[in-house]
């Protein structure tokens, strides 16, 4: 007669498992946790209507719109430009470097503060181009 085998893991290898699985667990919820409770992790793109009706800001925002044709100046490295809604124009300066995609009427994200007449941008994103999007 013939003698069958189980295949059951033993328990001790069962138990490292559910160690080890906990502990990933434990770091990714970790990380999250921590990686949300960072300045400006959560915060939503401002208008700069939006930003006009709220004033002076202290904390850092970050303020979506559209380059504004033919506002972009260059002084060395601080570069000022407009930035609108359609309703509202900010005018913004920075003297971080800008992107390659920064250019007249291209859409803008600026990180920084607003102290109630111009904002003060410590980086700047920038759409790409419609260049890219098929011909029609």
């Amino acid at each position: 007669m013939q003698e069958t085998q189980s295949h059951a893991v033993d328990p001790p290898r069962r138990a490292k498992f559910w160690i080890g699985g906990a502990i990933i667990v434990a770091v990714l919820a970790g990380l999250i946790l921590w990686a949300m409770t960072q300045p400006g992790a959560a915060s939503d793109y401002i208008t700069p209507t939006e930003l006009a009706a709220a004033g002076s800001v202290d904390e850092q925002v970050q303020l979506a719109g559209i380059v504004e044709p033919d506002s972009i100046e260059r002084d060395g490295l601080i570069t000022t430009f407009v930035v609108t809604d359609e309703t509202i124009d900010i005018t913004v300066t920075t003297d971080a470097p800008m992107p390659d995609a920064f250019q007249d009427s291209s859409e803008v994200v600026a990180i920084g503060t607003y102290e109630g007449d111009t904002f003060t941008a410590s980086k700047v994103l920038a759409k790409c181009p419609s260049k890219f999007k098929a011909k029609v």
